[in-house]
């Protein structure tokens, strides 16, 4: 079963995934801009895949249902979750270790 593995860029942050992700997308809407920058790529897993097994992501949460996870130790974006979809996980590809192994399926 395919696993993969992210830190953040201090390595305070650890986590593995485990299995296929269902979504790998393009990102250009505001609040993403603005959060990341220009562009990023999510990796979407199911909730279930995913395990932090180093340190904690801190939260921060400016639009109403979405919650985003960072490093609290260097700032590294990791994640962000709506409570709309409770199940899902949005994975910044800046945190993957091996980010060549996601290529793009859409733009969003």
């Amino acid at each position: 079963m395919r696993t993969e593995r992210g830190h953040c860029f201090c390595g305070a942050i650890g986590a593995s995934f485990v299995g296929d992700p269902f979504w790998i997308c393009f990102d250009h809407d505001d609040d993403c801009r603005r959060a990341i920058g220009p562009l990023t790529m999510w990796v979407g897993y199911v909730a279930g895949q995913v395990a932090f097994d180093r340190g904690k992501p801190a939260t921060f949460s400016k639009t109403p249902g979405i919650v985003r996870t960072f490093s609290s130790t260097c700032g590294s974006s990791i994640s962000y979750q709506d409570e709309g979809l409770p199940d899902e996980v949005y994975v910044c590809i800046g945190f993957m270790d091996a980010p060549e192994r996601f290529p793009p399926q859409a733009h969003g």
